[in-house]
């Protein structure tokens, strides 16, 4: 028990107050005490990496995982973990999956490439 509640209730107990008093400056402690007190982080929804990729050839890419997923897939060598991922090099060989992580990992949000080539390739990756 901390003290301000001990204190309260020695006050009670020798007159100096009302218990209804005394009920009242505890309540008012306890709303105190539960503004200051830190709260919980409220647990973000998990936000998803996503790839579509359509490519003039008729190929049709969709991906969509965790995020969390997506940037450990994407700093690993070779970034062999996302079905078809290579087919992005083929569309853009100048394509930089580290400048993708940096964007991720700054907390950006929204459509990260939208590429669409002359010879109709169409490549989105998105965080949601």
């Amino acid at each position: 028990m901390n003290e301000e509640k001990l204190k309260i209730l020695q006050m009670i107990e020798k007159g100096t107050i009302t218990p209804q008093e005394g009920s009242e400056l505890l309540k008012a402690l306890k709303v105190k005490s539960d503004e200051q007190s830190p709260k919980p982080p409220k647990k973000q929804a998990f936000k998803m990496f996503k790839i579509r990729i359509l490519s003039s050839d008729g190929d049709k890419v969709n991906v969509q995982i965790p995020l969390e997923f997506a940037k450990m897939v994407l700093k690993s060598p070779g970034k062999k973990g996302i079905p078809k991922l290579d087919k992005l090099k083929e569309i853009d060989p100048d394509f930089d999956f580290s400048s993708i992580v940096d964007m991720i990992e700054a907390g950006t949000v929204g459509k990260l490439v939208d590429i669409q080539s002359n010879d109709g390739d169409i490549v989105e990756i998105v965080v949601e």
